[in-house]
């Protein structure tokens, strides 16, 4: 049996699978990922990819509708908080935090859904990851449930909404581009 994977372990292998994406691309080498960044690629890393495939939305499943688009709640708490483990907040980034092993060692299968996530996001756009944040913004706010819960926190006079799981896995406008 696999066991759960804790979310904020989860996030923080992630950020470290996004910089190996990203250091594969010779001009974005080293270069710091923006928390907004982070965020996006996190939604789009979690999001079902094909006909409602396997997807990371039992592990992230605190999606709030915001106006810069969808925000894990708990994850974002996590990062103003400073409780990732292998990372910290700076300003406008997240940056690897100096320590004598340079990251955890996330190893066993409860991780591989993560990896073949993050791989399954490569294989459909390979250059999100030089997107800049406001870019990955625009993508993010082609996906149909982030419009339906803005639209329903306008209704109710508030900046955000929560996103149902269901509707993220049903969206009929799942956009992994700018020009999709």
């Amino acid at each position: 049996m696999v066991k759960v994977i804790d979310k904020i372990e989860a996030f923080d292998y992630m950020l470290q699978l996004f910089e190996e994406w990203r250091d594969s691309h010779e001009e974005l080498k080293n270069k710091p990922l923006s928390k907004l960044t982070a965020l996006k690629l996190l939604f789009l890393t979690a999001a079902p990819k094909e006909g409602g495939g396997k997807d990371l939305l039992d592990i992230f499943n605190n999606f709030y509708a915001m106006p810069y688009g969808p925000v894990e709640s708990d994850v974002y708490n996590a990062i103003q908080e400073g409780d990732l483990p292998s990372y910290t907040a700076k300003y406008r980034t997240i940056e690897r935090k100096k320590q004598e092993s340079e990251t955890l060692n996330y190893k066993g299968p409860e991780f591989d859904q993560i990896r073949e996530a993050v791989g399954s996001l490569r294989e459909k756009n390979e250059l999100l990851i030089g997107l800049t944040a406001f870019e990955l913004v625009a993508v993010t706010h082609r996906w149909d449930s982030w419009n339906r819960a803005m639209d329903f926190a306008e209704f109710m006079g508030q900046l955000s909404a929560k996103m149902p799981i269901d509707s993220i896995r049903k969206d009929s406008n799942k956009r992994f581009s700018l020009t999709d």
